[in-house]
């Protein structure tokens, strides 16, 4: 069997800007960025897979794709299947990830191209180029949209918001009924702050802001962190300019020792001389993390504190580990420094930013709790950088959202990014 390539381009419908466009327009830009990602396309066999909520725009945009890439001189393209370990085992040598979303009037596709090991050498994807491209919701793609009377329990596309807060350099972000007055909140802590927002008409309204105090730290990192932790109505917060973090729990405020990660419960506290914590530190933690790491979350479900179902972490390097109790622990390469994992209506995933291009914005990648971790959907083309990531159930509608603050330290502002 000669090698091949697998272009995979997983399309769902969301809502984004302003401007002109079309399907074919859409597809000429996927077919440009993918071309860098495939090396000599003359010697790849490519198989499409288009998958979107409407039959009719997955059947065309997939015979758009399939003309471009054998106009670019690919020997062949032909149908596959989305799992990359059927592509793998099948010989094929690439693997093409897009995702499409609609969003406030422009269809937008993002993903990127990916190089599968052999069976022979194994290890992991490499990822070769990354995609983007995006069409102005014309007539030509609103005709793709469903028919009114559609029912309200239809799939539904991802959708990815964001909410201005202003010159908030965040460190650390969780989610959680941190005052016990029965409304969620979205609690940052910054260098010497702990701010809490509160999801009102749309927007991020601040509701509360108190300072951190006390010893400075003895030793502090090269670079300022911070962890944010609420469980049970307490809120433990702690930034490595200070000796200790703050705790506040049913209206009393104490110290509090270690640095507390979300959905994980304990504390765990940084190795002197170094830029990360050790498991060895975290006491009854050690068993549901790596030897080293960056930051690290556990998997909230039913509200039990202290009982994830699964963890993970950033190992230095820039190492997603991830472990839980039906999976042996897995890496995956090429993540940022944040982490978080979400119980959504659509499965259990762990979210990570993800560097593209040396000072460009950061993507938001979640990826579903599963073997392989496979991607499920990106957030790219975000203002900025992710400094934090967060879930939880952010307005009490019972329905639990990532939350990711993005940062544009050249404008001065933050976003907060609501992704479900």
């Amino acid at each position: 069997m000669f090698p091949r390539t697998l272009l995979i381009a997983t399309a769902c419908l969301c809502l984004g800007g302003t401007g002109r466009g079309s399907l074919d327009g859409l597809a000429d830009g996927l077919a440009e960025r993918i071309r860098g990602g495939l090396d000599s396309p003359r010697t790849r066999d490519v198989a499409v897979v288009v998958a979107a909520p409407w039959p009719r725009l997955a059947t065309d945009l997939n015979g758009l794709l399939v003309a471009r890439l054998r106009a670019l001189g690919v020997r062949s393209v032909t149908r596959g299947e989305p799992d990359p370990a059927w592509a793998r085992a099948a010989g094929f040598e690439r693997l093409v990830r897009v995702e499409v979303e609609l969003s406030a009037g422009k269809l937008r596709a993002s993903g990127m191209v990916l190089a599968l090991p052999s069976g022979l050498w194994g290890g992991e994807p490499e990822v070769r180029a990354h995609l983007f491209a995006e069409a102005a919701l014309d007539d030509e793609l609103r005709a793709y949209l469903p028919p009114a009377g559609t029912p309200p329990n239809a799939p539904v596309a991802w959708q990815a918001r964001p909410l201005a807060i202003g010159d908030v350099a965040l460190l650390a972000l969780d989610v959680g009924d941190a005052d016990g007055d029965g409304r969620p909140e979205i609690v940052g802590v910054t260098a010497g702050e702990v701010i809490a927002w509160g999801i009102e008409g749309g927007r991020a309204q601040e509701r509360w802001r108190v300072r951190l105090d006390g010893r400075a730290a003895a030793e502090r990192p090269r670079a300022e962190l911070a962890t944010v932790s609420v469980d049970d109505g307490a809120l433990i917060a702690h930034a490595s300019d200070f000796s200790d973090g703050m705790k506040r729990a049913r209206g009393a405020q104490q110290a509090a020792r270690g640095f507390s990660f979300p959905g994980l419960g304990g504390a765990c506290e940084r190795s002197p001389g170094v830029d990360w914590f050790a498991a060895e530190s975290c006491g009854a933690l050690a068993g549901l993390l790596p030897d080293k790491f960056w930051s690290a979350a556990g998997l909230r479900k039913g509200g039990a504190r202290g009982g994830s179902l699964a963890s993970a972490a950033v190992l230095p390097g820039g190492i997603l580990w991830l472990r839980a109790t039906s999976l042996a622990p897995l890496q995956v390469r090429g993540v940022g420094a944040q982490v978080a994992l979400a119980a959504l209506d659509r499965g259990d995933v762990v979210a990570a930013s993800e560097p593209v291009e040396p000072g460009e914005p950061d993507a938001l990648v979640i990826r579903a709790i599963a073997p392989g971790a496979p991607v499920v959907h990106r957030v790219d083309r975000l203002p900025g950088n992710v400094r934090a990531i967060a879930a939880g159930d952010v307005d009490g509608d019972g329905r639990v959202e990532i939350v990711a603050a993005v940062r544009d330290d050249a404008a001065r502002k933050t976003e907060l990014w609501l992704v479900n």
